[in-house]
Formats: structure tokens, C-alpha cells, sequence
């Protein structure tokens, strides 16, 4: 179990066994059954088995190679995208992609465990229930299959955030809904580029279409996903009314269109910000889940 990640600072041990043991007391006290734990930043892993008793750990890593668990009938290891977020939104990814893949219940209250990225420490405890921080998944009862196809879209954007396109900033949306319910709001602005290509080289879980999309992000406009995860088409201007949608103050038109588009049909839009490199989720006129890359880490 135990998993070797570099020297670690004496200190850092000290803190990170500190925080844990208080973790598992406070969470009996509380009665939570469940934990998420950052993985990458706890370099020995016996901390946890020597100190837990029934509760399950869901590992959060951005290492995705395989890592052994005590109890692969309880453990969950969730993999995330390696980019860098503060700790707050860090947890706050964790959390929805957990419930979003069933490992948690929207109603279970559970205690998290997070540090910067790198650090080699945990520093950050957290107690969250997923439907308090995030009314959404409350009345969220979307397939598993589109479940999937979120959280895929979820890790692209992040990564188009980290590291753009040529040295520039990507800014873009994704729409993942029902072509035919979004056609009224559609309008292709440019011949679509991705038309009578195979849908296997289109689905977003194909490695290989992730630069073809990298570079049609410079095209105004947004991609349009199926609810099967394979990209329509790319250039689409959105065109729905706002209704009553409300959108954060500072946001542009980009933000607007994702927004509206959400609230006259049954689609999620998922929107990087050209200039902060935000990723933002909108489903039902509603900001689902909001996410600010930290260059840093801190």
C-alpha cells in the first residue's frame, strides 16, 4: 500500500498524519461513512489503513496508472484532470464527479481531504454534502451514459484552460444535448468541419480527436455534442432567448448564449473563459459549477 512519490519533508509527514488522524475522529463523531482523500499529495498511503475503520475512501488522482486499495469492494479511485485548481475547487470537482458517477448520494454528508498540487501534504479538510454545495444534482437524474460524456467534456475543457492553443488562451462551449431539440437555436456560422466524418473519430473519448477540436476552438461559435458524446459539428451559433436565466455580472456573450441555450432545451453547456481560463457548467439557466484555474497551484 504504501506509495512513493519523492522525499517528503519530516514536517510535512507530521501535518499530513495530524490532519488524517483528526479527519477519521471527526468524521465518527459526525458519523460520516465517507471520505475523499487527494491522493497525489499523501506519499504514504499506510496513514490511512492504520487509522480508518469501515469507511470508504474515494482517491482522487490525477496520476492515472492504477493504485492498489484496501478494499476494492468499498474504495473508489476517482481520476481527475491534471490541472491546477485552488483547493477549494479542487474538492468541489471531486465531489461533483463522484456523485455525478454514483460513488456518492447527493444527500450524504462527507469529509475531504485536500493540498496544493505537488506539496506532498494534505493541509485542507473539508465537509460538504454534494446536494447542499450543489443544489443541481438534487433533481440531476441524467443517464449514466451522458453522466459520462459531462464529466469527459469537463476534463477537455480544463486541459484547453491549462494549456491553450499556440501560446493563446482557448475560449469555447460545449453544448451536449439532443441535435434535435437544439436545432431551432442553431445556426451554423461556417460550412461545419467536422461534417461526414465517421462518428468514432468525432467521440469525445477518442484521443485522437482532442487536438482536432484544440484548433477548431479558434472558429467563433460553439461544438455541439450528442447525447452519444460524438461532436456534431463545430462554428454553431447559438441562438435562444435568455428567459429567465441569470447570468454572473462580468460575463460576455459567450456565457450568455451557453446560458440561454440551457433554459428554452434539456442541454448542458460547459464554457472555458478566454480571459480567466474559468470553466463554467450551465444546465437549466442555473451556474451548476464553476471552476478557476490557479497557474500556481496555491
Amino acid at each position: 500500500m504504501k506509495r512513493q512519490t519523492g522525499r517528503q519533508d519530516p514536517k510535512n509527514h507530521r501535518e499530513t498524519r495530524e490532519l488524517v488522524k483528526s479527519a477519521f475522529s471527526l468524521a465518527r463523531s459526525l458519523r460520516i461513512k465517507s471520505l475523499v482523500v487527494q491522493a497525489d499529495e499523501i506519499s504514504d498511503m499506510r496513514l490511512v489503513e492504520q487509522l480508518r475503520d469501515d469507511e470508504r475512501v474515494i482517491w482522487v488522482v490525477r496520476d492515472r496508472k492504477q493504485m492498489p486499495i484496501a478494499d476494492p469492494s468499498k474504495d473508489v479511485v476517482l481520476p481527475m484532470p491534471d490541472v491546477f485548481l485552488n483547493r477549494l475547487h479542487q474538492f468541489h470537482l471531486a465531489l461533483f464527479l463522484a456523485t455525478l458517477n454514483r460513488h456518492l448520494k447527493p444527500q450524504e454528508k462527507v469529509l475531504g481531504l485536500s493540498g496544493v498540487a505537488g506539496s506532498q501534504r494534505l493541509d485542507t479538510l473539508f465537509i460538504a454534502k454534494p446536494s447542499r454545495d450543489f443544489p443541481w444534482l438534487q433533481h440531476h437524474k441524467g443517464e449514466r451514459a451522458v453522466t459520462r460524456h459531462l464529466a469527459k467534456l469537463l476534463e477537455i475543457a480544463l486541459r484547453f484552460a491549462r494549456e491553450g492553443r499556440e501560446g493563446l488562451s482557448i475560449g469555447t462551449t460545449f453544448v451536449l444535448g439532443d441535435r434535435t431539440t437544439l436545432m431551432p437555436y442553431l445556426r451554423q456560422l461556417m460550412l461545419n468541419p467536422l461534417q461526414g466524418h465517421v462518428q468514432a473519430t468525432r467521440s469525445i473519448h477518442n484521443p485522437e480527436v482532442l487536438e482536432t477540436l484544440r484548433e477548431l476552438s479558434a472558429i467563433d461559435g460553439a461544438f455541439i455534442v450528442s447525447r452519444r458524446g460524438v461532436v456534431d459539428s463545430a462554428g454553431t451559433y447559438l441562438d435562444a432567448p435568455i428567459g429567465h436565466g441569470r447570468l454572473s455580472s462580468g460575463l460576455g456573450a459567450r456565457h450568455a448564449a451557453a446560458l440561454a441555450i440551457t433554459t428554452v432545451t434539456d442541454a448542458i453547456a460547459v464554457v472555458i473563459s478566454a480571459s480567466s481560463g474559468t470553466v463554467t457548467v450551465y444546465d437549466g439557466g442555473e451556474t451548476v459549477l464553476e471552476l478557476e484555474r490557479v497557474p500556481t497551484g496555491l
